[in-house]
């Protein structure tokens, strides 16, 4: 499912430009990576809230994805964001869990942090399945 998913990212226009990679996949989680790139940067040096969300979203998107089936679509309907620290000059990695799967709503969390596990920004997420 890993080389799949990387595929489904690759192929994707929308986001092709923050360069994520899969880490790893399981039915309830995935985990991105939002590889460091100086253009992500805002002043200071601190990778900017909208490039958190957006690897938020995708690693729902893609947590769906895997539970779900490729062939399968859920969009995301709402998107709340903590930022609690800033990440600065290295690699954000972005781990989403489903808390909840219903038939019409699907309700999780993500997280964006460093590689040694320090806390950069908190998401909980929603996305409602097409009818």
């Amino acid at each position: 499912m890993k080389k799949q998913l990387q595929q489904l990212l690759d192929r994707s226009e929308f986001i092709r430009a923050y360069g994520f990679r899969v880490v790893s996949v399981s039915k309830d989680k995935c985990i991105l990576e939002l590889p460091h790139r100086p253009i992500l940067e805002r002043p200071g040096g601190i990778i900017n809230g909208p490039a958190l969300m957006a690897a938020a979203d995708c690693a729902m998107w893609l947590a769906v994805k895997a539970r779900l089936g490729l062939d399968k679509d859920a969009l995301t309907s709402e998107l709340n964001t903590a930022f609690l620290a800033p990440a600065m000059g290295e690699h954000v990695y972005c781990t989403a869990r489903i808390l909840k799967a219903g038939r019409r709503r699907i309700y999780g969390v993500a997280e964006c942090h460093g590689k040694k596990g320090n806390l950069f920004s908190h998401h909980t997420v929603t996305y409602v399945r097409p009818e």
